[in-house]
């Protein structure tokens, strides 16, 4: 497999992203979903989760606290230190980008019986000098964020597709050969 069905998965991620977003649309609470593609020297990663698995709200922070916990989500996210490479692969990160959605006060407040929602989402791109290196990498979001009980990562590679679902007792991927 090369470019063509590597990019299929990015670019979903990026078509939704192209947008702006006022209200995210319906999401499944603690659980969020990463799009991984390795493009011979290029491995990239897109996130999308819920705002309650990242932080403990989904609304505009109501305090300086929360405005700090929102910060910092952020940036964890952009940094991609929730991710660990293979040494072997000599990685670099190339970019990276997070955005919050649907915490801004602008947002129009659900009416009654709904629920206002609100995420994450996250681009990941690095250079590897040895891709072949990569046949596993391991993904901390459970740990780093305990409202994510569970990630699913989908994977498209030159060896083919996968699933993985982590948990904070599986935190690794295997990718395939």
């Amino acid at each position: 497999m090369k470019l063509p069905a590597a990019l299929f998965l990015l670019l979903g991620a990026s078509a939704a992203q192209a947008h702006d977003v006022r209200q995210l649309g319906a999401h499944v609470h603690g659980q969020a979903t990463v799009d991984l593609a390795l493009d011979q020297q290029t491995l990239e990663f897109a996130l999308q989760a819920p705002g309650i698995g990242i932080l403990d709200f989904e609304r505009p922070p109501a305090n300086a606290t929360e405005r700090a916990s929102l910060a910092g989500a952020t940036a964890v996210l952009k940094s991609g230190s929730w991710v660990t490479l293979p040494t072997a692969a000599h990685c670099r990160l190339v970019s990276g980008d997070a955005r919050a959605e649907g915490f801004d006060a602008a947002v129009a407040v659900p009416t009654a019986g709904q629920h206002r929602h609100a995420g994450f989402s996250a681009n990941l791109q690095y250079h590897c000098a040895n891709p072949a290196a990569l046949r596993a990498l391991v993904m901390r979001l459970p740990t780093q964020f305990p409202g994510l009980h569970e990630v699913i990562v989908n994977t498209a590679t030159d060896g083919g597709q996968g699933r993985t679902v982590l948990t904070t007792d599986n935190l690794r991927v295997v990718l395939s050969p």
